[in-house]
């Protein structure tokens, strides 16, 4: 396992020790966990990004519609 020190304001550290303790976490586990959820964001963009290159059909706005509202819209 890796270590790594972050340095922050003390005003900005102080902002993410309160949405930490919020959360009922500590302040390591906190970071950790926002960090990973940004990490995972990126990759299933960066996924997203690949299955639309891929695709060489459209979808039409009523398809969506129908895709996301359901076929009563």
């Amino acid at each position: 396992m890796t270590v790594t020190t972050i340095r922050f304001q003390d005003n900005v550290y102080q902002k993410v020790k309160e949405m930490a303790d919020f959360e009922g976490e500590n302040v390591s586990t906190y970071m950790k966990n926002a960090i990973t959820e940004k990490v995972e964001d990126q990759q299933d963009y960066q996924e997203a990004i690949k299955i639309l290159e891929a695709s060489t059909g459209t979808v039409s706005a009523e398809e969506v519609r129908k895709m996301v509202f359901g076929s009563n819209e």
